[in-house]
């Protein structure tokens, strides 16, 4: 073979062999998977806190559909009810409102028959349908109050747990948050008000 026929040759291979090995290295592999962990690492805690959030906008809602049920039985009957059965057989309870069967919380009202005041407390159930605070559920705890003044006027108020897994605190002795503090102290330390 000629050597020009032969150098011709080998450059031609020369340059098909540095076309065909395009490609990642392996450092740059890494760097990318390195760096998808650490936005993983960033995102993940986050994406699990919205959907606990998600899960107490049920405690939310219901804590807020008794307190105006209670304010609309007191000012028909003059007291507060005291029943929130969610009896099978019964269409409705005496408030008129049915909560319907909750998979985040369970709902207890208190009131004695009391023509000042009602709560309304929203327990977390862990997935055994216990009650556990709501820390297997990733779901804090709620209560309610509504307070008739005697003079007409009806307050009310909802606090929540600041931490997951806690049990929302209340701060009368009735049972109830200070339905009439206006400067954000009618829930109790370790508890928020839901604007």
């Amino acid at each position: 073979m000629k050597p020009e026929v032969t150098l011709k040759y080998l450059n031609y291979v020369a340059k098909k062999k540095a076309k065909g090995e395009e490609g990642f290295t392996l450092i740059e592999l890494l760097v990318v998977v390195i760096i998808i962990g650490v936005l993983a690492a960033v995102a993940l805690p986050n994406l699990l806190g919205q959907v606990g959030k998600a899960r107490e906008t049920e405690g939310k809602n219901g804590v807020g559909t008794v307190n105006r049920s209670q304010q609309a039985y007191h000012f028909e009957k003059g007291s507060f009810s005291v029943d929130l059965d969610n009896d099978a057989l019964q269409e409705q309870n005496a408030l008129g409102v049915i909560v319907p069967g909750s998979k985040y919380y369970t709902f207890t009202v208190t009131a004695g028959g009391s023509t000042d005041f009602a709560s309304i407390d929203a327990v977390g159930i862990d997935p055994d349908e216990t009650p556990d605070n709501g820390a297997a559920q990733g779901t804090r705890d709620y209560v309610g109050g509504i307070e008739f003044d005697g003079a007409g006027a009806y307050g009310q108020i909802i606090c929540q747990a600041d931490i997951t897994g806690t049990a929302a605190a209340t701060t009368m002795a009735a049972g109830i948050p200070d339905v009439g503090a206006t400067d954000g102290t009618g829930c109790a330390d370790g508890d928020t008000e839901v604007q």
